[in-house]
């Protein structure tokens, strides 16, 4: 999974699987988030142990990377299951760096990860998004997913208020 992607403002861009020399790369793109990249997410979340983690299992898990020359500038990802009656399921994340934002970066790593889903053998994928965030909530429509669900006071934002979550999936 190799390709590249030129944004809309012209500036061409490679988008690549995860390898396990991009670590320290991937550290740091999560801390350089700034603005609507943390607004709506949780990059905090992804300090080094837990992305030590999430890197672990990259037999079943599916990461593309967005590379502007050797600086990761996005992220997506899939994490499957481990457990065997959710092993065709995979919850997604998406990050996208500030300064690549309304780009269509987003919408193409989505899209192409969820056709690598399909050739992994996903049956479906999930997510979770803060309900303000609209330009997500129309990126993930557009890429086909619909709306299951919303939890209402489920995220606690860095403005100190609680928002609801929208649950999204799609079948592939």
């Amino acid at each position: 999974m190799k390709d590249t992607f030129k944004l809309k403002n012209g500036k061409l861009l490679l988008t690549r699987a995860f390898k396990r020399d991009d670590f320290e790369n991937l550290v740091t793109f999560f801390a350089r988030l700034r603005g609507n990249s943390m607004r709506f997410g949780i990059p905090q979340y992804y300090d080094r142990a837990r992305l030590e983690k999430l890197t672990g299992n990259l037999e079943r898990d599916i990461i593309l990377l967005a590379l502007d020359e050797d600086r990761i500038v996005g992220v997506a990802a899939i994490f499957g299951s481990h457990l065997l009656w959710l092993r065709c399921h995979g919850n997604f994340i998406t990050y996208v760096h500030q300064d690549y934002q309304n780009q269509g970066l987003g919408t193409y790593l989505t899209r192409s990860i969820l056709d690598e889903a399909r050739c992994m053998g996903y049956h479906k994928v999930s997510l979770e998004v803060v309900a303000e965030n609209v330009a997500g909530i129309r990126a993930y429509t557009k890429a086909g997913f619909v709306v299951e669900g919303r939890m209402k006071d489920d995220h606690f934002g860095d403005d100190e208020a609680y928002h609801d979550v929208v649950i999204m999936g799609i079948v592939l």
